[in-house]
């Protein structure tokens, strides 16, 4: 799925992520753990295509997008991946549909295939009869569910989750990570930071990262 070498990144004289090694296989759901200031955010923005300014390679599905246009790389994510914020992210003035079928319109989807896409997700994520709510009007679960489902609904490759259960409760960070896991087992490739070692044991192998450097890599046991 993908491939970094010798990753390096500063800002100024702040070294930010030095000597990053990493392959992550097609169909793994991977955990980067580790505190605030590690370099987590730093790393999965350079993984998810939202920064370019590194030293090093990096390579998705064997191609390097370092130098391609801002235009190609915004058409590369849509089409092959998903994000998925800790803080939802949603537009707030649209409705649960609308805020998941963003995606399928900046990708000019047919309208006919685009309500069947998210008919599709909305079932998936057990949003069903909440089409016309409002962000507002939804617990933070729900507005986590939709913010999975709008990340899912152009069947991407690889989901990017930052802190997916950050603001939610334990009962809620569950059925969110059996969502993560069912995709997972369906064949999408999962790469999730988290601080919370109980929702790192989701994942199939953690990776741990400490003032911008990987320093240890084992593996977990789904629940």
């Amino acid at each position: 799925m993908l491939k970094v070498n010798d990753i390096g990144k500063t800002y100024g004289k702040f070294i930010a992520l030095e000597n990053i090694d990493l392959e992550v296989a097609d169909g793994e759901f991977l955990a980067i753990m580790g505190p605030s200031g590690s370099g987590k955010s730093t790393l999965i923005n350079i993984l998810g295509l939202l920064d370019q300014n590194y030293t090093g390679e990096y390579l998705l599905k064997e191609k390097s997008y370092k130098d391609a246009s801002d235009n190609y790389l915004s058409k590369i994510r849509g089409d092959q991946l998903g994000f998925v914020f800790q803080n939802f992210k949603l537009l707030t003035t649209y409705s649960v549909y609308e805020n998941i079928e963003v995606p399928l319109i900046y990708s000019k989807q047919k309208q006919a295939n685009k309500r069947e896409l998210v008919e599709s997700v909305i079932k998936k994520v057990g949003l069903e009869g909440k089409e016309k709510n409002l962000p507002s009007e939804l617990s933070g679960g729900q507005q986590q569910r939709v913010a999975i489902a709008r990340a899912i609904v152009n069947r991407p490759n690889l989901i990017i989750a930052d802190e997916p259960t950050g603001a939610l409760d334990s009962k809620t960070s569950k059925e969110i990570m059996n969502i993560f896991t069912d995709l997972n087992e369906s064949g999408t490739t999962v790469i999730m930071v988290t601080h919370d070692s109980e929702v790192a044991e989701y994942a199939m192998r953690t990776v741990f990262i400490r003032d911008g450097r990987l320093y240890n890599d084992e593996k977990s046991v789904k629940k």
